[in-house]
């Protein structure tokens, strides 16, 4: 590049080159010749000078001993500075943008630049290119002093430059006007601005334009009270204004910019408080008839309603009924007698108790034979689901059901019985989509069939976000596709960090549904997302939520890295005032951090980990954290992941790794003093990845593949999503030759018999057979045993596993992909418990009472080890149950019933019942004494010589207990005697046949209370007479006087009779099981 003001100088240099000739010719744009000065002699330096006519790129060729040097042509750009214009730059006043047009159109190539400065600083400047070298500059002078414009080009001060343009105070006139007009051009727009819910923060964005001046937001009340707002400048430039609606009614909003109203200020925002609204059903609803509900929202203030109703996944068509003052009428129409969810919103915020479940019946319940239940309509996959059949009495042989899936595929069904005379059918779909379901009696159609169900299948939901940290105000989308999922009600429910529950509202498109939330708090929030009811795959998500005005953070650095290397992440904090303080702190050390400035606002920071571990690196702006710091980077060191037994010791003489065909390959590795990680693996053959399995547990993993053919293998391993060193290993598997699988011979017990929990095994002797390697599997109907082969040398392999389901097996061993003779075997696993060898014993296995505990012994000890399970089931409820264990194999079961009756206990062990299981328990209720009566002429005054001392205690009605008859009287003088006429009779007959006059004390209890009556005293004289004396009063047949017998019991002074029914049923007591 040169200028045309001066001539262009070249140096051309032969670098002691053997060169006797230069030539150097130059173009100009139009076509014509430079005359060209070249001065210097060969070999050294020589000098090449020519005075350019014409702006624009000249050639310029160097010819040396007829060959052009490398690179020539060469191409130089000239230009002239002196047809640079700068045009319309007038004089002004302050705060007034000045506009003026600088052009180079004609000037040729290169780099304009312009500077406006005062006397005091340099003013900002904005450049716009209107076509190829023509520039439209404005700048906005502040104060009344002269401003210059200095314009150079190819750093060449253009013709006048600098320029001055004098800039003049305003008269205070224009002042005002320019205020309203700048004011003018600041907008505000938001939700803050149109409609709030009361109780939550309402926000609203403010675009000043850049412009400079105060920004002042003043909300008045329905009281006319002012209500408190915040101002909040954000990184973009924008100011985010916050208020918080505490009353319903209307808000005017107003905004000012240098005390001036904006366009369209004041606003006026009504407020409504959506926990106000309230549902009212209306009545039963019934499918295929119109259902109504109430919403009153007259308490709620001014708003929107708005209802969604869904079933089964399904829109249900609705339609909204202003009934005036508040008051609306939802009309929907279901179509199938399944629960309904009713969503209702106000003001796009769902209502107090949404969303609101109303039941549906079907109206030919009880008239006509039909079927009904959720699984006529929605299933989970993989989830069985029922139905209910109402069969109106029918035999059960006359109903069919046929389920088809997505697929015409016939799904298999089983109907049950039930107690009421209805069946219950019972599926399960494999598939998401539609399923047809025909129910038919006598071969037609019950009302309403066909069925047609959809599946859903919450774990094929794909669940993406756009980040997980972000700042107050800053937007969060999280896009989920349900694509292949089936047809479900997706839900979405956000936990802030107060522990609120808000339901967030999700908007479909053609990309698949969206979630967009804007965080209004700061903190740490959780956000569900629900399937049918069920958590989608990656559910929930924790967002971590910073302050807005503070930096954000960004970059691997704070993922995780390789110890010893560099780890980088940036600071975004372009537009704030501050700067950031960064600390790194690993589990031992603390790394050296590196900030530098990139940017006005922009940082990277540079740290290198010298342990491995989970580190905490602290990132705060204004020493306040930003949003999710501190961050936890996982450091590993995937060179200290570990073969166990060394790489050498499974490879060949040429370092390969030793396979063989159709065998697996185990490589355990030792991942202890690597980092937090995981180990992941992949193997190629032929350009085609082999299946591997990868476990790893703790610090051991362990990888396994089965190579699928001879020839060369390459495996790779990453760590954290780190390569190990030294990657690929190359490995190679070598032909193997076939032998004669039938001279392979079997032997040993594991062959016909093993026992669950312990370990069988058997010999597979191949010696005879010649080359080959044996392949074993075990399969049952309940599951498949795993066979570990251990190659004993000399063509012999033990063959071992332990099995764990009981059951019969199929043992099949193959011989370099042949079928061992003999093959498949029989093999009968038993369960390692023996349960009939359990021993149960004690009375609490076969009669208790309410609120006493029922005791028995449980003896395990001849049983083998396993898992002792008791239940007890009662006519209504569920007995309590506990196990005692006392250490040797023995139990204590201590049972509480919580009902009387007969009680169902079932022992188990292992899963089987022992001898006597299910016992039948047999409850009485608690004893009552107030039900027991006594009566008869043994407990009323008499004469000895005719006395008849007979009396009846009647217990039933009292519950189990035990009765008890104390008599004391004169010594010696009397006999109890009770006596019943069975064993389950509840009324007893006692005597006590008095021999001599006296007073008698007759004490009747029940389970240890006195009975009503009790005690009774009796008085028996000698004659009529002074019988009737006592009657008369005053007399006693000890005598006048005297004092009672003190002899009380049985010891020689009394007899005592007991009679307990603590453990039998009888005719009149409370039901039983």
């Amino acid at each position: 590049m040169s200028s045309l003001a001066r001539p262009a100088v070249i140096t051309i240099d032969p670098r002691s080159a053997d060169v006797t000739d230069c030539v150097v010719q130059v173009t100009s744009p139009s076509g014509a010749h430079v005359p060209v000065k070249l001065s210097g002699e060969l070999p050294n330096k020589l000098t090449a000078e020519f005075q350019p006519l014409e702006v624009g790129p000249h050639t310029i060729n160097v010819i040396m001993d007829g060959e052009s040097v490398g690179g020539s042509p060469f191409t130089c750009n000239i230009y002239d500075v002196t047809k640079v214009q700068v045009i319309s730059l007038d004089h002004t006043k302050v705060n007034r943008p000045v506009t003026f047009t600088v052009d180079a159109s004609q000037a040729g190539e290169g780099t304009l630049e312009l500077v406006v400065t005062t006397a005091k600083a340099s003013v900002r400047a904005e450049v716009a290119a209107r076509s190829r070298g023509l520039y439209d500059v404005t700048f906005t002078p502040h104060e009344p002093i002269p401003h210059f414009v200095n314009i150079t080009f190819n750093e060449e001060d253009v013709l006048g430059s600098p320029f001055k343009c004098d800039v003049r105070e305003l008269e205070p006139r224009e002042v005002r006007h320019l205020q309203r007009k700048e004011s003018q051009m600041v907008t505000a727009k938001g939700d803050g601005l149109k409609q709030v819910v009361t109780g939550s923060t309402a926000s609203f964005t403010v675009d000043t334009k850049g412009l400079d001046g105060e920004l002042d937001i003043r909300v008045t009340g329905p009281d006319g009270g002012q209500v408190p707002a915040r101002l909040v400048k954000l990184r973009s430039g924008l100011h985010r204004a916050e208020y918080r609606a505490d009353q319903v009614g209307s808000y005017s909003v107003a905004v000012l910019h240098q005390g001036t109203p904006i366009n369209g200020t004041p606003y006026t925002v009504e407020a409504a408080d959506p926990r106000r609204v309230n549902l009212q059903p209306a009545g039963e609803c019934f499918s295929a008839q119109e259902c109504a509900l109430k919403v009153d929202a007259s308490g709620a203030g001014r708003g929107t309603l708005s209802v969604g109703v869904r079933a089964a996944g399904q829109d249900v068509k609705h339609s909204i009924r202003d009934l005036g003052g508040g008051l609306y009428k939802v009309l929907f129409y279901p179509r199938a007698p399944i629960p309904h969810k009713v969503d209702i919103r106000y003001n796009g915020v769902p209502v107090q108790g949404g969303p609101f479940e109303v039941g549906v019946r079907n109206p030919a319940t009880g008239h006509s034979v039909t079927a009904t239940g959720i699984g006529l309509h929605q299933a989970r996959v993989n989830k069985p689901t029922s139905f209910v059949i109402e069969t109106l009495g029918q035999p059960s042989k006359e109903f069919d059901v046929l389920i088809t899936g997505p697929q015409d595929w016939a799904v298999p069904v089983k109907c049950y019985q039930q107690k009421d005379g209805n069946l219950l059918a019972e599926y399960t779909p494999h598939i998401p989509g539609t399923y047809k379901i025909e129910v038919m009696c006598s071969t037609k159609h019950v009302k309403g069939s066909p069925f047609q169900c959809t599946a859903y299948d919450a774990s094929k939901v794909m669940l993406g976000h756009s980040k997980l940290v972000t700042a107050v105000g800053e937007p969060c989308l999280f896009k989920l596709d349900k694509s292949e999922a089936g047809i479900a009600d997706l839900e979405v429910h956000i936990v802030a960090p107060s522990g609120v529950v808000m339901p967030l509202e999700v908007k479909s498109g053609p990309a698949g549904e969206a979630v967009e939330w804007v965080p209004d708090a700061p903190g740490q929030y959780r956000v569900t997302f629900l399937y049918g009811g069920e958590e989608v795959p990656g559910s929930p998500l924790t967002v971590e939520v910073g302050e807005s005005g503070l930096a954000s953070v960004k970059g691997s650095g704070l993922d995780g890295g390789a110890v010893d290397t560099p780890l980088t992440f940036t600071i975004d904090g372009r537009g704030l005032l501050g700067e950031p303080h960064v600390t790194v702190d690993g589990p031992d050390s603390v790394a050296r951090v590196n900030v530098r400035k990139q940017d006005e606002g922009l940082y990277q920071v540079t740290y290198v980990p010298h342990e491995v571990g989970i580190f905490d690196v602290r990132v705060q702006w204004n020493k306040r954290d930003v949003a999710g710091s501190p961050f936890h980077p996982k450091i590993v060191d995937p060179a200290r992941v570990r073969l166990i037994g060394g790489w050498s010791s499974l490879q060949d003489a040429d370092g390969r790794l030793e396979l063989t065909p159709r065998e697996e390959k185990r490589l355990a590795f030792d991942v202890s003093e690597a980092g937090p990680g995981r180990l992941k693996g992949e193997v190629m053959h032929e350009g085609r990845q082999v299946e591997i399995g990868m476990d790893q547990n703790g610090s051991r993993a362990r990888l396994l593949f089965t190579p699928p053919g001879e020839g060369s293998y390459e495996l790779r391993l990453w760590y954290a999503d780190l390569p190990l060193p030294d990657m690929p290993v190359l490995g190679w598997a070598e032909p193997v030759s076939t032998g004669d699988h039938t001279r392979v011979t079997l032997q040993g017990h594991g062959l016909n018999t093993a026992r669950c929990g312990d370990q069988s095994e058997f010999i597979i002797d191949g010696s005879a057979a010649g080359p080959g390697a044996p392949d074993v599997t075990m399969s049952g109907t309940k599951t498949d045993i795993s066979v570990s082969l251990t190659h004993q040398g000399g063509g012999l392999w033990r063959a071992v596993y332990t099995p764990i389901v009981p059951g019969a097996y199929l043992l099949n061993v193959m011989w370099s992909d042949r079928q061992v003779r003999g093959c498949p075997l029989k093999v009968n696993v038993e369960s390692a418990a023996d349960a009939s060898r359990v021993v149960c014993s004690g009375e609490g296995l076969r009669h208790g009472m309410v609120g006493n505990e029922i005791k028995s012994f449980i003896d395990t000890r001849r049983a083998g080890p396993g898992e002792l399970t008791v239940t007890c089931t009662g006519p209504q409820k569920v007995a309590l149950c506990d196990l005692d264990e006392h250490g040797d194999g023995t139990f204590t079961l201590n049972i509480r019933p919580q009902e009387p009756g007969r009680h169902a206990l079932s022992v188990k062990y292992e899963g089987e019942h022992v001898p006597g299981s299910p016992f039948t328990l047999k409850v009485a209720g608690a004893p009552d004494p107030s039900k027991v009566r006594v009566y008869g002429p043994g407990i009323e005054h008499g004469v000895l010589a005719s006395y008849q001392s007979r009396f009846i205690c009647d217990t039933r009605g009292a519950g189990a207990g035990q009765l008890t008859v104390r008599i004391r009287g004169p010594k010696g003088a009397f006999r109890v005697e009770m006596q019943r006429e069975s064993q389950k009779d509840r009324t007893i007959l006692c005597k006590y046949d008095p021999t001599e006059p006296g007073d008698y004390r007759m004490e009747v209890k029940w389970s240890g209370e006195h009975v009503p009556g009790s005690p009774f005293i009796v008085m028996i004289f000698d004659t009529q007479d002074e019988l009737n004396r006592y009657m008369a009063g005053g007399y006693s047949p000890s005598g006048p006087g005297g004092a009672p017998s003190d002899y009380y019991g049985s010891i020689g002074y009394g007899t005592y009779g007991a009679v307990s029914f603590g453990q039998m049923s009888w005719r009149g007591s409370q039901a039983q099981l």
